[in-house]
Formats: C-alpha cells, structure tokens, sequence
C-alpha cells in the first residue's frame, strides 16, 4: 500500500498514545502477509478519517523505510517523538514492527523452528494441505486449517484452546458447567458469546497481528498487554497485536472461504495468490518477479494446488517449472 499522505502531516507534535497503538496494528497487518484488500481498503478508511490517524501512520511508515535504507534518514527527533508518543509495550511494538520490514532476518529463523517445535508438540494439529475437524470434550466443534497447531486445556473453571499458529473455525457448545471458554494466541484472547467464528495466528512471523472473523453471534477481543476488551458481533472482523485491537470492520466473506475447501480472491496480485496457495502445498512454490504484478479473480479449490497452477497457466501468460516435486516455480511463458 502507499504510504503517500492523505493530508499534510505536522511532524513536530506529539501524537495520542492511542493512535499510535492503532497505526501499529494497522502496519503489522499490511506487512504480516496475510492480509487482503479488505484490510488495505479499512485502513485507508482509518487514514483518512482523522489528520492524526495518518500523521501516525506516515511517521510509523517514514520510520521503517529509513530503517530499510540504513538508518542514516531517520531524523533523531522524529525517532525520539515516535516512540515518546507510546507507552513501553507500545514502543517495543515499534520495534517489532520494524522487524517486519526485514531489519533483523535472524529472528524469522527463530521463529519458524518455534513454530516447527510447536507444531509437533501440540495436542492437534494439522499437516500442510489438510484439514481436520476434532470434538471437544464439552461438544465444542474446531476445523483446522492447513498447517495448524493447538493444545487445549479445559480445568474446573475455564475452557481454552491456545492456537499456535494456522488457522481455526470454533463452533462453540454449552457448558453445562457455565465455564468460560477462550483461544489465546500470543496477542491476547478472544471470549465467545455462543458463537462460530475464526481465528488466523502465523507464528512464524513474529511481528504477525491475530485476525479474528465472526460468522454467528458474537466475541470480546482483549489484547495481551490491555484489559478493555473490544467486541466484535457478527458480520466483523478484526485484527490484534499484544497492544492493541482494531475497531471491527466489515467482513470479507472470501476471508472464510476456506472453510469450505476454496480460495476466493478479487483483483489479488499473482505474488500474493502464489503465496496463499503455498499454504496448501508442500515444498517450495514461488513467483518470479516479472509476473508478480497479475492480478488474479476467481474461486480455486484448495484441495488440488495442482490443479490451480495448471489453470493459472490457461488464462495468464505464465508457465509452470517444477524443478522437483518440492520445487515450482510460477514464471513468464515462453521462457526456456
């Protein structure tokens, strides 16, 4: 998305704590590469919608593009001012952010053995491409996506599912106990109120917000460094960081799509379809950069990647090499 001001910024103030929190959550999102045109179209809505909201967002995006430059651009009163701005959650937000943009490539490694070790370690879990359906012990009905992992731990007072990483939709049941129920991710913690709804958790991406999406009823969304939950009915959708939650939003229905074995996207760019459907694939699939541009429309079942990449190269002027059966590679047609 450009970061091209909305209105004309004043650098110099200070900014609301509070929008900060929200210009941050709005910046892991858009960078977590998870995200669709829904969000990309939200957070415009939010830029523009208060002068303050985009000075935040142009000092939180200035910042990171200096930091990818090197540094030597980041004026160190408007570094000082950033982070003056937030509170210490907030300011380490920042700077988790900026690992986002690919500052400090060692803590993505970190991660991914994380998640490996979470996922092989977990009470659930799902292997890449597959879906699974398990019973909870009070009825609770959970579908994991591909490549999920969770425990769940049900005591004398609560109910809870922890979601690693991956995706899940909860269809919640009655307890005839009237014990809580919750999933906690690393960000914070969503409550049902007699409800179906998902949650999406990419651990291996350390900087990664929660994205929430009710389909029935209702849920409380309380990040993990907050305690004023912010609730969330059907019909929405929202994203969370360990700082802060995002005021619901419409919900984009392809957001879901996947409950029902297909990928449903409009106007996506190819890079960013390649990257989904790679999600559902083992091995390596990647795009090459001079296709990475096309934009892709349609519904794709999810259950043959294969049968997805044959299509692509139908209807755009692409070709698929496989270099081994874990190794593809979406490039221009006509190349040898």
């Amino acid at each position: 998305m450009s970061s091209r001001p909305l209105f004309a910024p004043d650098n110099d103030a200070q900014i609301d704590p509070a929008i900060v929190k929200q210009a941050i959550v709005w910046l892991v999102t858009l960078q977590s590469g998870t995200s669709n045109e829904v969000d990309k179209r939200a957070c415009i809505a939010w830029r523009s919608a208060n002068r303050e909201h985009e000075r935040a967002w142009q000092r939180l995006t200035t910042l990171g593009q200096d930091v990818r430059n090197g540094g030597s651009g980041v004026a160190p009163p408007l570094l000082r001012s950033v982070l003056r701005s937030a509170d210490g959650n907030t300011r380490r937000m920042v700077l988790k952010s900026l690992l986002g943009f690919g500052v400090i490539s060692g803590s993505v490694m970190i991660a991914r053995e994380q998640a490996i070790w979470h996922t092989l370690a977990a009470d659930h879990h799902s292997a890449t491409g597959e879906q699974r359906n398990i019973v909870l012990a009070d009825g609770t009905q959970v579908l994991l996506n591909t490549a999920t992992a969770i425990d769940v731990h049900f005591d004398g007072v609560l109910r809870q599912i922890i979601l690693h990483s991956g995706e899940i939709m909860v269809t919640t049941a009655h307890d005839a106990a009237g014990r809580p129920f919750e999933v906690a991710t690393a960000n914070g913690r969503i409550h049902p109120i007699g409800t179906r709804f998902t949650v999406a958790h990419d651990v291996a991406n350390r900087s990664a917000a929660t994205a929430v999406a009710v389909l029935e009823g209702a849920v409380d969304v309380t990040a993990a460094s907050g305690d004023t939950p912010v609730r969330v009915n059907a019909g929405q959708q929202t994203r969370f960081t360990a700082i802060a939650v995002l005021p619901p939003y419409a919900l984009d229905n392809a957001l879901t799509a996947w409950i029902d074995g297909m990928l449903v996207v409009e106007r996506m760019r190819l890079t960013d379809f390649i990257a989904e459907l790679a999600r559902y694939r083992k091995g390596i699939l990647r795009c090459e950069s001079k296709v990475a541009d096309l934009l892709v429309s349609g519904s794709f079942p999810l259950h043959d990647v294969d049968a997805v990449l044959g299509l692509l190269s139908e209807i755009l002027p692409v070709q698929i090499r496989t270099r081994t059966r874990y190794w593809t590679t979406v490039e221009a047609a006509g190349q040898t």
